[in-house]
């Protein structure tokens, strides 16, 4: 028994101008494009299917950028499991928005130590703090206290539900946020 398979990809397209004046816009156009791809699938695997499909929205004039969106979108949405975007995300080296703001929290706390350390050993007689010293221990202190405790874009808030930018607001001070219109958070209410 011989088991056989194939997958095509079909795009047919025709233009015809409605306008009763000529543009040189019609100059760039084809009255009429048909692509077809077709393959043999017995063994294909879903890397190569979804190499397949990029080739096809190459042809048809998608961009890079919108083909590698789309992947992305596919891979990493509200729809997906955490924990299967977590092993895809993995598997490519990869950071989740959640895992960001929790290595750029860490690090800066690091920063703030490091400084200090370093004021120290610069001034090892000093009797009293220095201001890199002060900075270290009163970082937490001078946190903004607005935003209800959760700050737009940052790991408490995104795993409480914000949809606020989270790359976006990384060197934002803390009272000034890019915040999105539909965060359940600090989205407007309607």
């Amino acid at each position: 028994m011989t088991y056989t398979a194939k997958i095509k990809l079909q795009y047919d397209g025709e233009w015809e101008s409605t306008s009763k004046y000529y543009s040189s816009y019609e100059d760039g156009m084809l009255p009429e494009e048909h692509i077809t791809m077709e393959i043999p699938a017995e063994d294909l695997n879903t890397i190569q299917l979804f190499k397949v499909f990029s080739n096809f929205l190459r042809a048809i004039g998608h961009s890079e950028v919108g083909i590698m969106k789309g992947a992305c979108f596919t891979a990493f949405n509200e729809s997906q499991s955490e924990d299967d975007m977590r092993k895809v995300a993995d598997e490519f080296d990869l950071k989740l928005a959640e895992d960001y703001g929790k290595e750029i929290g860490k690090l800066r706390d690091e920063i703030y130590d490091l400084k200090a350390k370093l004021s120290r050993c610069q001034q090892p007689d000093n009797p009293q703090y220095t201001d890199d010293e002060m900075d270290a221990m009163t970082a937490e202190q001078y946190k903004y206290k607005g935003w209800s405790g959760l700050v737009p874009g940052s790991v408490e808030a995104v795993s409480n539900g914000c949809k606020c930018p989270v790359m976006d607001n990384e060197d934002m001070p803390e009272d000034r946020k890019w915040v999105n219109g539909d965060c359940p958070l600090h989205g407007k209410v309607k």
